[in-house]
This record gives structure tokens, sequence and C-alpha cells, in this order.
């Protein structure tokens, strides 16, 4: 699955086509310009749950510089997400057993 939140803003003069949505967000008390497919609104929660979960596990590491709570971050991110495919996972064959059965 690829992503369509393309990239950072700001990338070394390369060419956005104008197909792209671009706006900015503030993660963590720094704004950041993002470009990318999706809606402003969906870019907007996703950068709104990012530093939600910054602020989170800002609050139990309080002297960690802003990059390696960044990893941090993308850590815990991935692995909710990595949790969530597994549930969707284990339904989808529960779904596919129980059809297989009727």
């Amino acid at each position: 699955m690829k992503s369509s939140l393309c990239s950072v803003a700001g990338n070394g003069g390369a060419v956005v086509s104008e197909e792209k949505n671009r706006l900015t967000v503030s993660i963590y008390g720094k704004n950041y310009t993002i470009v990318g497919d999706e809606s402003p609104e969906y870019m907007r929660t996703l950068a709104g749950y990012v530093d939600e979960v910054m602020h989170r596990v800002g609050q139990g590491n309080t002297r960690l510089d802003t990059s390696k709570l960044a990893i941090l971050t993308a850590l815990n991110i991935a692995n909710d997400y990595f949790r969530l495919r597994q549930k969707y996972e284990e339904l989808e064959n529960k779904l596919k057993n129980g059809k297989n059965r009727s």
C-alpha cells in the first residue's frame, strides 16, 4: 500500500504537480508545509494525530530531543498500525472461513 501523502515542501527545488494539495500544519510546536494528493482536511487530521502522539510520548520522556522523540512517535504509530492490520487480517480470515462453512 503506497501513501499518497507525498512530502514536506522545500524538497530541494523539485517540481510539485498542480494537482497536489499544499498546506501548513503544526506538529509539536513547529510548522511544516506538506504536499499530497489527499484532501486538506485529511492531511490536517494526520498531522493532528502525529502531534497528539508526539505530545503523549513526550510527556513520559521530557529529556529527549525532538529527533529522538519523533523516532519514538513513529515507532508508536507503526506499532498501532501493525496491531490494527493484524486484527483486520484475523477478522478477514474469520469472515472467509465463515463463508466457506455455508
